[in-house]
Parts: structure tokens; sequence; C-alpha cells
């Protein structure tokens, strides 16, 4: 009976002893701490040559919104997107009938307010002459009346036609003075009315290359609205974006160029031209104005000192070489 037992239940004590030894040889192994490498207790030292920053090709004077000054439908476009546009040159008309004739009203009410002018100024000259007579004729009384040689009757009459005639003189004088005011004033009112007439004409205030244009005739304008975008005749850069992780080591006259994105080959050279005071959003190259950036950057801009071949608004990656 023992024999029997003891058979039943041997196998299973030898079982166990093996785990139990296996499992005291894995414990002082798992125990032991991994040595700590001197390498990682060294500083990480990283001294690029050079940065690199996504930029855009643009004029030195940057992109412009078109705008109107004064609402109006589209009359007349007389240049197309891609054209080079002289300082001056009227891009657009709007409907600009009613300051037309409004125009043309003051003109002929500055004719008009001249013929009056011409009136009142003859009037005057012809009652300073009728006043001279009077003059004459009323001195002439007085000497006979203080010789007793003339009545008072005739020499009161003679004084009380020429007081008369003075005073005319002087209405048609200040007559005179009003229409001219109202001459001056009526020619202010012609220069507003042009003004207002020019205004419908929208003009381009220097010359430059039309870049687009968002508008067709018979559009409606709104005062401040961009309808289009111009770019200035100013030399070609390249405005790009640093990261904050490098952006203070970039300074103005260190070398740099420009290359396709993804490739090696540079397009154009140049050197730093303008270096922004202070850090800021990435914005300039984002898709979405409410795109959640977490990392603020530097505008730098690259004066190119060759541009042919460069479209405005090309993206472009900027190498910028951080000598001293």
């Amino acid at each position: 009976m023992f024999q029997k037992r003891f058979g039943s239940v041997f196998p299973y004590g030898i079982l166990i002893f093996f785990i139990l030894t296996a499992v005291l040889l894995i414990l002082p192994s798992c125990s032991q701490k991994e040595p700590v490498s001197e390498e990682k207790g060294e500083e990480w030292d990283f001294d690029p040559e050079r940065v690199v920053g996504i930029g855009r090709i643009e004029p030195e004077a940057r992109i412009l919104e078109l705008t109107s000054e004064v609402p109006g439908i589209v009359k007349e476009i007389h240049f197309k997107p891609g054209g080079f546009i002289q300082e001056g040159s009227v891009l657009l008309t709007l409907s600009n009938s009613v300051e037309q004739a409004r125009v043309e009203q003051k003109k002929a009410q500055i004719q008009t307010q001249k013929s009056r002018i011409l009136a009142a100024e003859a009037a005057l000259s012809s009652v300073q002459i009728q006043a001279e007579n009077a003059r004459a004729n009323f001195m002439r009384a007085k000497t006979l009346y203080e010789r007793n040689a003339g009545t008072k009757k005739d020499f009161d009459q003679s004084q009380s036609e020429y007081e008369a005639l003075l005073e005319d003189t002087k209405r048609l004088e200040a007559e005179v003075v009003a229409a001219k005011d109202l001459l001056y004033q009526e020619k202010l009112d012609l220069e507003v009315a042009r003004r207002e007439l020019s205004l419908k004409s929208v003009k381009i205030l220097s010359s430059g290359q039309l870049l687009s244009l968002d508008i067709t005739l018979g559009s409606f304008l709104h005062t401040g609205e961009a309808f289009g975008t111009f770019a200035p005749d100013s030399p070609l850069i390249a405005r790009c974006e640093i990261d904050e992780l490098f952006a203070d080591r970039v300074k103005v006259g260190q070398r740099a160029y420009i290359r396709k994105q993804g490739e090696t080959e540079a397009l154009a050279e140049g050197r730093v031209s303008f270096a922004g005071p202070s850090l800021r959003r990435k914005s300039i190259f984002s898709d979405e104005v409410d795109e959640l950036v977490d990392r603020r950057v530097r505008e730098v801009e690259i004066k190119l000192d060759k541009g042919a071949g460069l479209l405005i608004g090309s993206r472009v990656e900027c190498v910028i070489f951080l000598e001293e």
C-alpha cells in the first residue's frame, strides 16, 4: 500500500523540484541592473552649419490686394492677369453715369455764375459812371449855392442823387464780391464732383504685374473688398520662416540659396536682407487659417542675386549658412 502511494506521488515531486530550481536561477539574473553607458551621460552637442526653412517667392514690396474706395458695378476691365501695368493706368471702370452728369451740371453752373458776374460788373461800372456825373453836378450846385448863384432846391436834389448813386455803387460792389465767392464755391464743387468721378476709375498707384482678378463685367464691388492681387515692380525675394530652435542664429548678411522642395540644385543665390525682431506663430504657409501650430518661427527675407524663371508665389526651400 505504501509502495503504491509513493509511486504515484514521486513523479510530481520531481517536477516541482525542477521548477523551483529554474526560478531561483532566473531571479538573480533579472535583478542585476543594466550598466549605465558612459555615452548616455554625455551632453548632445549639435552645431549645424546651415538651416532650412520653407519659403515663398515674392516681390520685395510684397503682394498687394486690390480694392476700390467706392462701391459700384464693374463697367470696363482694361487689363488681364499677367500683364504689366504702368503707374497711373486705369485698371477698371465702375458705372459712373451719375457722377459724370454731376460734373457736367457743375460746369454749367460755373458758366452761369460767370455770366452773372459779368452782368454785375457791368451794372457796377454803369452806376460808377453815373456816380461820377452826379458828383460833378453836386459839386457845381454846391459852388453855385455857396455863391448865392443857385437855389437850395437844386443843391439838395443834386446831393440826394449823388448819395443815392454812392449807395448803389456799394451795393453792386458787394454783389460782385458775393458772385465771385459763389463762383469759387462752384469751382470747389466741380473739383469734388470730378474727384467722385475719378474714384469710379480704379487706378494702379505703382508699376507692376497684375497677378489675379476675381471679377467680371457686371460684378458689384463693395468698398474695401479685395478683387485681385498685384505685384509691384521690385526685386524678387524669398520670404521664409525659420524654426525657433535655430532662429536666433540667423543674421542679416548671411549667405543663402533657394531650391525646389525635395531637390538639391540651387535655383538662385542671395543673402539674408531681413530677420524678424521676434518670433510669431507659423502662419505664412499655413493652408488653413485656423490650423493649430505648436511651434513658433522667425520671418526671414532673402534678397536674391538672380531670379530668372522664378514664378511669384512659388514655394521653395531656403538654405541659410549660419556663418558669423
